[in-house]
């Protein structure tokens, strides 16, 4: 009797499972948030996925599947759903929601972080790809070496929603590819390789040793001009095209085949004329190529620099370009440690905005001269230390600060447009997608690091960064991760620096509540007290400027360590005028001048 019970409960979760992934489909379809909202048990639980629909043109462009929950993952859930469309690199990711059971029925429940929590890492991965251009077609085979880093979850492994695989195998023994569809919830069985959107879960594998090697023969039809395409005059491949797990660092070997005409470049050093290996951990393997001509070469310390374009030849710009990553390599080697490749190197894209590459860069061509030195200095930031973009996109603020603020003299106004960030209530150590909240990541990243650098020195600063570019080699790495190596080139403890201005995202005003004069033989004192608004405990730096009367200026930086402050700054003149200058030296808003 308990037998047969079980069995009935066990069919009618599954009926039940079958009839959200209808009401899914259907309130996808529509494109109206509020049939979405319908089957959430929490509303609130739908702001990523809210998020994530917004991004990819709306809700109808996503797709659904429901799935029986992979062992090891979720305990006491039976099954999942998961919404997906194709993703950009370093971006948005599909988004997996339990499967919930209510009086109503089922419904989505949280949101389930399967990219944080994982069994296994790759180690290293071998990748065949053939291009067809003609046809917009890749066709790949990943071999993916795996390791053991705890648990025993099922396997998963991310993959791009445009990739169908048609063959896999887990080491020797061959696995049968299952596709999860917006039709119907399949019932997997021990020896499947299940597909959910971009998940590749290798079914009833919860506990596959030490090491394994998941082989899986995979292919796309990618055409989105503006994001990874494969045409007859160039191809690029960036976002979720090889197998990954929690976009993770690992070395690669690659394989090109390609029309014979074309240039072809993945990260490292060739190994042939269309081969390539990357012994760097890295976290975003690429493939680019397309009818490429020199634009320009140059090689200085052994090290060679070259750019590449399509179509007509602007030389000029070639050179300059050349010109401007033989000088960033030189500062950068100098500042904060060796570069581990023997070139580096910049394509043209026609239609796609950008993006690093470690040994070389991929931006638009109206863009190069703009932003080379920046995706180069990423060899650093995201290459050698790297940075998954789940979390948050650390690497890009300090890319800003190494290039637009150090090598360029904040030429481009990275540390004013950083101030300006203030009216984004948003940390630092939540901004994982680097294009989104207004650049912030960039401009509030350097900015704090240029806060930093005030605050320690930029001796102990560059001390800092040369020792997480050596130490941090293929470690995950995020903002909280940074501030140890901080502390110890300082000396100082910067936990405070890291909860206000890193993990925290409200900002105070630095307002003058009273000033006075006093004159003392022919000299001048002028006691000026400070109150900040909107923070009580926060630490702050920021200057005091006095003006004189013929325009003369005194300009003291102080630092407060409550709400009140007082300060005497001394002059020669009798000023006129005081007032807060926070720039460089705090997220903040400074208070009105005041008469004196």
């Amino acid at each position: 009797m308990n037998a047969a019970l079980l069995t009935l409960a066990t069919a009618q979760t599954g009926a039940e499972a079958q009839v959200l992934l209808d009401q899914l489909r259907l309130a996808v379809a529509s494109g109206t948030r509020a049939k979405v909202e319908e089957l959430l048990v929490r509303r609130d639980d739908g702001t990523p996925l809210y998020a994530m629909a917004a991004n990819r043109g709306g809700f109808r462009n996503l797709k659904v599947a429901i799935i029986p929950a992979p062992a090891g993952w979720t305990k006491g859930v039976k099954f999942w759903a998961v919404l997906h469309a194709p993703q950009e690199i370093e971006s948005e990711t599909d988004k997996v929601y339990e499967v919930a059971y209510t009086p109503n029925g089922c419904k989505l429940g949280s949101e389930i972080p399967y990219l944080f929590d994982r069994p296994y890492r790759i180690k290293h991965q071998k990748l065949a790809v053939k291009l067809t251009p003609d046809s917009n077609r890749v066709d790949v085979r990943s071999e993916t070496q795996l390791e053991r880093i705890g648990g025993d979850q099922t396997l998963i492994v991310s993959l791009g929603d445009p990739y169908a695989v048609t063959a896999a195998k887990l080491g020797s023994k061959a696995l049968n590819v299952v596709q999860a569809t917006d039709l119907k919830v399949p019932t997997p069985a021990a020896g499947d390789l299940v597909r959910a959107g971009s998940l590749a879960i290798v079914w009833g594998a919860s506990s596959l040793g030490d090491k394994a090697t998941l082989t899986m023969d995979y292919s796309g039809t990618i055409n989105t001009p503006a994001d990874d395409k494969i045409t007859p005059s160039s191809t690029y491949l960036t976002a979720w095209w090889a197998p990954t797990i929690a976009q993770l660092p690992f070395t690669t070997e690659v394989d090109i085949a390609a029309p014979k005409d074309w240039v072809v470049r993945s990260e490292g050093v060739p190994t042939g004329l269309t081969s390539f290996k990357c012994d760097v951990p890295i976290a975003f393997p690429k493939v680019i190529g397309g009818k490429y001509t020199l634009a320009g070469e140059k090689t200085i310390g052994g090290k060679t620099f070259r750019a590449y374009q399509l179509g007509a030849v602007d030389k000029t710009r070639g050179e300059a370009d050349v010109a401007k990553i033989a000088r960033a390599c030189e500062f950068y080697e100098k500042n904060l440690g060796p570069f581990p490749f023997p070139s580096y190197e910049v394509f043209d894209a026609d239609t796609y905005y950008g993006i690093e590459s470690y040994s070389y860069t991929l931006l638009n061509y109206r863009y190069t001269t703009r932003f080379v030195t920046h995706e180069m200095g990423h060899t650093y930031f995201g290459c050698l230390v790297p940075c998954s973009y789940l979390k948050d996109t650390w690497n890009e603020g300090m890319t800003q600060y190494v290039d637009s603020v150090l090598l360029n003299e904040n030429a481009d106004r990275t540390l004013e447009n950083g101030l300006r960030t203030i009216s984004i209530a948003k940390p630092l150590s939540r901004m994982n997608i680097a294009w989104a909240d207004g650049n912030a990541t960039y401009m509030r990243g350097a900015y704090v690091m240029r806060m930093l650098e005030n605050e320690i020195g930029l001796d102990k600063v560059l001390e800092g960064l040369r020792t997480i570019v050596k130490d941090r080699v293929g470690k995950e790495t995020v903002w909280a991760d940074l501030r140890p190596y901080f502390e110890a080139s300082s000396g100082q403890k910067l936990d405070w620096f890291w909860n206000q201005w890193i993990s925290g995202a409200t900002f105070p005003s630095v307002n003058i509540s009273s000033a006075e004069v006093i004159a003392r033989d022919g000299k001048y004192s002028t006691v000026v007290k400070i109150l900040q608004k909107g923070t009580v405990f926060y630490r702050l730096r920021f200057a005091l400027n006095l003006i004189g009367p013929t325009g003369q200026k005194v300009t003291k930086v102080v630092s407060m360590l409550g709400q009140e402050g007082e300060f005497q700054v001394d002059s020669d003149f009798k000023p006129v005028e005081v007032s807060v200058n926070v720039f460089g030296l705090c997220l903040g808003t400074p208070g009105p001048p005041r008469k004196l």
